[in-house]
């Protein structure tokens, strides 16, 4: 953090304390937070991954239940049954809550099926605000652009705020 605030500060010195001949520098600012959450698109595909993430949720509880009840009934009966049919519904179950393990990492885990689902469906739109960004800085003349969200500028003044623009570019 505070690597990045001497930076800044030398670029900014550099622009206060140039020549005549020398460009200043422009600076803006976006607000990637505002933007995801007031960009259609965006709300689209976080609403279709949660649609996707419900589906693999109810088919989880379905199997939870499955190895719940294999589970309780191997309690129940335990008792009663020899010890290879006690040892064949150990094995079925243990199984079925391999299934269970396997199905939650190949979903919810690093690289699993929703992670990857994510990324098909957000790299499209960050893309396309990628590019508007880069848009409006180039329409108008902006050398740096910077992200408010991520927590590094600490006070600026609101006419640096393009954010709104990068909304507009990307809704025509």
């Amino acid at each position: 953090m505070r690597r990045i605030s001497i930076i800044l500060a030398v670029f900014l010195a550099a622009g206060l304390f140039s020549s005549a001949t020398a460009k200043d520098v422009k600076i803006g600012y976006i607000d990637s937070d505002r933007i995801l959450e007031e960009y259609s698109e965006f709300q689209e595909a976080r609403s279709k991954l949660q649609e996707e993430e419900q589906a693999y949720v109810n088919e989880a509880t379905v199997l939870e239940d499955v190895v719940n009840s294999m589970r309780d009934e191997l309690a129940a009966q335990s008792l009663m049954l020899s010890a290879e049919s006690r040892a064949e519904k150990e094995t079925r179950l243990a199984e079925k809550e391999q299934e269970l393990n396997t199905f939650r990492r190949e979903t919810w885990g690093e690289g699993g099926k929703l992670f990857t689902r994510n990324l098909e469906l957000s790299r499209p739109i960050l893309e396309k605000i990628n590019a508007a960004i880069e848009t409006i800085s180039q329409q108008d003349g902006y050398d740096m652009v910077f992200d408010a969200a991520s927590g590094n500028i600490v006070f600026a003044l609101p006419q640096y705020d393009i954010t709104q623009l990068v909304l507009d570019e990307l809704e025509e």
